[in-house]
């Protein structure tokens, strides 16, 4: 089989997004005064977000044929790493892995809809109990999502609706047509983005917003600085690492060291071109993640959307096992997918004995 079968053109956009913004991460970087390292967020995340997609195409792989031990070592080494990092960058992992479970329990209701018509031609056949090692896996992942997701109100306010659709998606079985939930995913993250933009350009912070933890004044002040370092180069950006110094805040606090905002950080950084090639890369995981089924499509991009949301309101990106889990849900929904996906009998969660 081809590579364009596996990735579809939705992957090869993805491909290009995925050159192009290294491209452009070099160029600023060689017109900043400031060394861009291997380590900076603009070049690790979207790696780690490649290998996190292709560890989500080999996970599903594995879920399908029956497999346990791999997703629970997935799971479990990656709730070990959220543990102990930045709240709400473990708090956005956990509301990933309540997606990544729902994905999983569609795959194992039709196993057990294949199982039930299995047994009504060969009752020798059936196991009622064969189903209880796939959804205890299943249940461990959707406890360790909620410990992680209660550390942050943000990511507790966007994994509702994320465990709402997966509620309904599995009890109706249908989604919208795949192009309809892209659309509309593009439009949240597209008016969060401009939300911010709109909040950082105020005189004064709303007080309903330092009433909590998640969205504090001092997200206004660190918003603020990088609107004005940006419409100092709107365009090209200052180059990567310019917004620190530049913020007399985030220079003297080391908890506050970035924008806690991925556009307003890329706008500021890289200017309006990163910006574009940021909302290319985006769009391209939505394009990709609808290539699954309708229900499938639709809990990977309302998943994918909701991490852009809280992208745009915190700084996500510089922790790569973030950027990693979206990844595995991307990878989960896009690869080895065509249209008869639908039609086929997984029955292989039951061939364990």
């Amino acid at each position: 089989m081809t590579v364009r079968h596996h990735i579809g053109r939705s992957g090869i956009f993805c491909i290009t997004g995925f050159v192009a913004w290294m491209v452009w991460v070099l160029i600023t970087s060689s017109t900043s005064q400031f060394p861009l390292g291997f380590s900076s967020p603009y070049i690790v995340t979207p790696v780690v977000l490649v290998l996190g997609a292709l560890c989500g195409a080999y996970l599903r792989r594995s879920w399908r044929r029956g497999g346990l031990l791999l997703p629970l070592v997935v799971v479990s080494v990656v709730t070990a790493i959220s543990i102990p990092i930045y709240a709400n960058a473990s708090a956005a992992v956990g509301g990933l892995f309540v997606a990544l479970a729902g994905l999983a329990m569609l795959d194992l209701q039709d196993a057990m809809k294949a199982r039930q018509r299995l047994g009504e031609h060969n009752q020798d056949s059936a196991d009622p109990y064969s189903v209880l090692p796939p959804a205890m896996v299943l249940a461990l992942t959707v406890l360790a999502g909620i410990y992680l997701v209660i550390g942050s109100q943000a990511a507790i306010a966007l994994t509702l609706p994320v465990a709402v659709i997966i509620v309904l998606t599995i009890w109706k079985r249908h989604g919208p047509p795949q192009w309809v939930s892209v659309v509309l995913g593009f439009c949240v993250a597209a008016m969060a983005g401009f939300a911010v933009i709109l909040l950082g350009s105020r005189d004064t912070w709303p007080s309903w917003l330092s009433a909590g933890e998640s969205l504090s004044s001092a997200r206004h002040t660190l918003w603020s600085d990088a609107l004005r370092l940006w419409a100092t180069e709107p365009l090209f950006g200052s180059g990567p690492g310019s917004f620190t110094p530049s913020s007399e805040l985030a220079s003297g606090t080391p908890s506050l060291v970035a924008v806690h905002s991925l556009i307003l950080q890329v706008g500021a950084e890289l200017g309006a071109l990163g910006v574009v090639l940021l909302a290319t890369l985006f769009l391209g995981g939505l394009l990709f993640a609808a290539r699954g089924s309708r229900t499938v499509a639709l809990i990977a991009i309302t998943a994918w959307t909701a991490l852009a949301v809280h992208s745009s309101i915190d700084h996500l990106e510089d922790f790569p096992i973030v950027g990693f889990m979206g990844g595995v849900i991307l990878g989960w929904s896009g690869f080895n997918t065509h249209s008869s996906e639908d039609k086929e009998r997984n029955d292989d969660f039951f061939s364990q004995k």
